[in-house]
């Protein structure tokens, strides 16, 4: 027999499910960029809810909070991830053998006029374009890509999560930045 916080908590879940789904799915997505991994990390979600459901104090409405396990779980995958990361890191599309930059017009400005940088964000074959550059940036940088600019987590906790100096994080974000310029100036701009 089961006691009235347990049925309330299953038909709460099943509730949740019901209304939350497509949201926390849509959200995974934009942060996993694989549709695979999302519908694993959302049951994931639900399945903490189901196990934590008397942590559910009602302070939040019950989106914020699935939200709340969402986000840890993603940040999970991404320390995961990294910390199993093999994927050799490709310095010399930087830099040359003497460590010198090897492009000398980085900081060369798009032309940017008929291009405003909303509206670029708001046009569905730029967001594409910039997505396609960030999957080509190596999975390290496109976990510090992801962590800093898509799901705006501030640097000391980027850090802290994945265990980098605070130098070697500034650095790979740098050189992510660099090559997503690189690749968007031909895939874009230049095309």
């Amino acid at each position: 027999m089961q006691d009235n916080h347990s049925t309330r908590s299953s038909s709460d879940l099943e509730k949740w499910i019901d209304e939350y789904s497509r949201a926390l799915l849509d959200r995974a997505c934009y942060l996993l960029s694989d549709k695979e991994d999302a519908k694993d990390v959302v049951q994931e979600v639900f399945l903490a809810a189901f196990k934590n459901s008397s942590s559910f104090g009602g302070k939040s409405s019950p989106l914020t909070w699935l939200m709340g396990i969402l986000h840890h779980k993603i940040a999970d995958i991404y320390k995961k991830r990294y910390r199993e990361d093999s994927i050799p890191l490709h310095f010399e599309q930087v830099f040359d053998k003497h460590g010198e930059w090897n492009e000398h017009d980085v900081l060369d400005p798009w032309e940017m006029e008929e291009h405003s940088t909303g509206a670029l964000l708001n046009n569905e074959e730029f967001c594409e374009t910039l997505s396609r550059c960030i999957e080509h940036l190596p999975q390290q940088w496109r976990m510090l890509v992801n962590l800093c600019y898509l799901q705006g987590q501030k640097a000391a906790r980027i850090c802290e999560e994945l265990n980098l100096s605070s130098a070697n994080y500034w650095k790979l974000l740098q050189r992510s930045r660099l090559q997503l310029r690189g690749c968007i100036d031909v895939r874009w701009f230049k095309m």
